[in-house]
């Protein structure tokens, strides 16, 4: 198989390399924002790819299966070395063993343990996180926290502003 990997463009990369920035540097959680059509599978992708490097597992959290097929389906064009398992009961798969899972969170949310240590979870629609109270997204993230106090979540979201709440990103 060729590796026709996509260069990324500059902020693409930027914004990869602020996400690791932020993680070295503070206790919290990284959210980037990038309007819709700006590559953010390449931006997953790449994040992946270094999570990999490090020895690392990653779960990618979607809300929807079409995001999530077409999310699997892109990173695996996009780089062709990640091999991305899926666990989604729409697309009728249940995989677990791989070191990058694109998941569902209807399927995922009460099912951390099942997937095993998790060192970056990426939240795709990040906006999607409720502020506080419970919620899929609360309540996998609390369970993937019991399995590994040190996990990070990395968000990406196109749409950085809640009415009710204010900035998504960097409050």
């Amino acid at each position: 198989m060729t590796n026709k990997t996509i260069t990324p463009r500059w902020y693409q990369v930027e914004a990869v390399a602020a996400v690791w920035d932020f993680i070295r540097q503070n206790d919290g959680n990284p959210c980037v924002e990038l309007p819709t059509g700006a590559g953010k599978s390449i931006v997953i992708a790449r994040l992946m790819l270094d999570t990999l490097a490090w020895g690392g597992r990653v779960v990618l959290l979607a809300h929807r299966k079409e995001l999530l097929e077409q999310t699997a389906e892109k990173i695996e064009a996009l780089e062709p070395s990640i091999d991305v398992g899926v666990f989604s009961a729409g697309l009728k798969r249940r995989d677990t063993k791989h070191d990058v899972l694109a998941a569902g969170i209807q399927s995922v949310r009460d099912r951390a343990d099942q997937l095993g240590r998790r060192d970056v979870i990426i939240v795709d629609e990040a906006h999607l996180i409720p502020t506080d109270g419970d919620g899929m997204f609360r309540r996998f993230i609390a369970d993937s926290r019991v399995i590994n106090p040190n996990v990070r979540i990395v968000g990406l979201t196109a749409t950085p502003y809640r009415l009710r709440t204010g900035l998504v990103c960097g409050n």
